[in-house]
C-alpha cells in the first residue's frame, strides 16, 4: 500500500495529467496518451481529440477489442484516400510511391483517391510519381482542392480519365520545367560545359512534360508548348475546357439542386 505522502504525490500527478488533457476523467473511461482500452471502456464517454499538430482519430485495430489514436492521414490511407499537401520533393514522392506499392499489393482493383493542394514540385520528383501512377493496376481519382501548380498540375491531370475532379475555386498553374535549385546548401560552381549539360537536361524534361500534357489533355503539342512558354493560371472551368480535369464539383447546380458532395463522390463520410 502507498503511504499518505506517496498517495498525495500520485493525486497531484493525476491532476496535472487531467489538466494537460493527457488523461480522461473517470466518467469518460479512456486514456488519451496513446494507450488503448477495451471497447466497453470507450462506450462510457465520447472520445476527445488528442492535442497534436496533426489531428488524431480513434482507430480500432482489426480483430481486436482495442482502439488506438492514429493520425487522420494514416486513418484515411487505410481507406485508400491519400493527401498531397506539400511541395513535391524526393521525400514526399518516395512516401507516396511506397504507399501506392503497398496498396496495390493489398488490393489491385479498388480505386485510390488522391487529394491535391500543391504549390509546386521538383520536376524529377514529379515525373517519378507520374510514372509510378501509370504503372498501378488500380484506378486513381485525383481531386484539386485548392492549387495544383507546376508538376502538381501535371500529377492532378495524370489521374484516371473520368475520375479527375476539381473544386470550383481551385486553380491550375501551368509552368515549364526549370533548373531545380540544389536540395541543400549553396549551388556548386560549374564549368560552362556542365552548365550546358544541365540546360540540355532541363530542355529534355520540358519536352517530356509537354508530351505528357498533350497526352493527358488531348491538346496538340503546339498548343501545350504555347501554354508553357509563360506561366498560365486556369480556374476549374478553364482547366476542364483545356482537358486537365473531367468534373467540377459545385455546391449547387443551375437548377438550385445541390450537387454531389466530396463524400458522396468518393464514398466516405456521412
Amino acid at each position: 500500500a502507498l503511504s499518505p505522502p506517496h498517495r498525495a504525490m500520485l493525486r497531484a500527478a493525476m491532476c496535472a495529467l487531467l489538466a494537460a488533457g493527457l488523461l480522461a476523467s473517470p466518467a469518460s473511461g479512456y486514456v488519451q496518451s496513446g494507450r488503448s482500452l477495451p471497447r466497453t471502456a470507450w462506450s462510457r464517454g465520447t472520445p476527445r481529440m488528442m492535442p497534436s499538430d496533426t489531428p488524431r482519430v480513434p482507430f480500432k485495430v482489426p480483430n481486436s477489442e482495442f482502439f488506438q489514436w492514429i493520425g487522420v492521414y494514416d486513418r484515411m490511407a487505410r481507406e485508400r484516400i491519400l493527401f498531397l499537401g506539400r511541395p513535391l520533393d524526393d521525400g514526399v514522392v518516395n512516401s507516396l510511391v511506397a504507399t501506392f506499392l503497398y496498396l496495390e499489393n493489398e488490393d489491385r482493383k479498388s480505386p485510390v483517391q488522391l487529394y491535391i493542394n500543391v504549390p509546386g514540385a521538383r520536376t524529377k520528383s514529379g515525373l517519378a510519381l507520374y510514372d509510378t501512377m501509370r504503372t498501378m493496376a488500380f484506378p486513381i481519382a485525383t481531386v484539386n482542392l485548392g492549387m495544383a501548380a507546376g508538376m502538381g498540375a501535371f500529377i492532378a491531370a495524370a489521374g484516371t480519365k473520368g475520375k479527375r475532379t476539381a473544386l470550383p475555386r481551385s486553380v491550375y498553374v501551368l509552368q515549364a520545367p526549370y533548373l531545380d535549385a540544389p536540395a541543400e546548401g549553396t549551388p556548386p560552381i560549374m564549368q560552362a560545359e556542365d552548365i550546358g549539360r544541365e540546360a540540355s537536361e532541363v530542355l529534355r524534361d520540358r519536352r517530356r512534360v509537354v508530351e505528357g500534357f498533350a497526352e493527358l489533355t488531348g491538346q496538340p503539342l503546339e498548343v501545350v508548348e504555347r501554354r508553357l512558354k509563360r506561366t498560365s493560371y486556369l480556374d476549374a472551368q478553364e482547366a476542364k475546357a483545356f482537358g486537365l480535369v473531367d468534373n467540377v464539383l459545385s455546391p449547387k447546380g443551375k437548377s438550385g439542386v445541390s450537387a454531389p458532395r466530396l463524400s458522396d463522390e468518393f464514398g466516405f463520410g456521412a
